[in-house]
């Protein structure tokens, strides 16, 4: 399971070597809007999260971006992201040519040199 928003919270603050007290007063709340939030008893607005990220400069994606990123960018069901990733780079070669001949084979044209010989005659 991946961390969640009061952790992440928590370690973007402990990141700028804030106290809770410290990071309320650069956000403009108190002492205890922090540790509501780092209990999970509440969370920030959007608005909130993104003056923590600029205060704090914490980098740490927010939880469940990279997930829904990955989810919402990867088009294939049972093939995974991960072990496709892992490959080296004869091995993700040696898959690409094997997609592309295939959906050469089943009339599928999903080669990014149409899209690059359309954009140059355009």
């Amino acid at each position: 399971m991946g961390m969640e928003l009061k952790q992440w919270i928590r370690d973007a603050r402990k990141h700028a070597k804030l106290s809770q007290e410290k990071l309320g007063e650069e956000l403009g709340l108190t002492k205890s809007n922090i540790s509501h939030w780092e209990a999970g008893k509440h969370e920030p607005s959007f608005g909130q999260l993104v003056r923590i990220v600029a205060v704090t400069k914490y980098e740490e994606p927010l939880p469940g971006l990279k997930a829904a990123a990955k989810a919402s960018s990867w088009p294939f069901e049972d093939v995974s992201l991960e072990k496709v990733e892992s490959l080296s780079d004869r091995q993700r070669i040696q898959l690409e040519a094997a997609l592309l001949l295939s959906a050469g084979n089943l009339g599928l044209d999903i080669s990014n040199k149409s899209q690059e010989a359309k954009a140059t005659a355009a």
